[in-house]
C-alpha cells in the first residue's frame, strides 16, 4: 500500500507541474499570428493606409486587403494595375503589409530606384 501512496504522490506532483506550465503560457489567438506570408497580384486600389490586391487563387482573382502603416516599405512604381509582391503578417484579424514591391512582367521584382 505504501508503494501506491508514493506512486500517487509522484503522479499528482507531475500533473500539478504540467498544469502550472500551461497556465503560464499566453494564448495569442491564431497560430499564424506574427508569422510572415507572401501574396502576389495586381493592385486594385491603394491609399495611404490600405492596399487591395487581386490575387489569383485556383484560377480566380480574389481581392485581398492589406493594412499599410508608416513601417511598410514600398518600392517601384505602385499604382492601380501594377503587379506586386506583398510581404505581410497577421495582426488579430488584419493583414499588415511589411513590404510592397513592384514585379516586372517576367515575374521578378524590380529594383528600387
Amino acid at each position: 500500500m505504501s508503494k501506491f501512496k508514493t506512486f500517487g504522490a509522484v503522479a499528482l506532483f507531475i500533473v500539478m507541474l504540467s498544469v502550472s506550465g500551461f497556465a503560464g503560457q499566453k494564448h495569442t489567438g491564431s497560430s499564424h499570428t506574427g508569422s510572415n506570408h507572401t501574396a502576389v497580384g495586381t493592385i486594385a486600389s491603394m491609399s495611404d493606409n490600405q492596399l487591395v490586391v487581386n490575387e489569383k487563387v485556383k484560377g480566380k482573382e480574389q481581392p485581398v486587403t492589406f493594412k499599410l502603416d508608416s513601417s511598410t516599405q514600398k518600392s517601384g512604381n505602385l499604382h492601380e494595375g501594377t503587379l506586386v509582391t506583398v510581404q505581410y503578417h497577421s495582426d488579430k484579424s488584419e493583414k499588415v503589409a511589411s513590404s510592397v514591391r513592384e514585379r516586372s512582367t517576367n515575374g521578378t521584382e524590380t529594383k528600387a530606384k
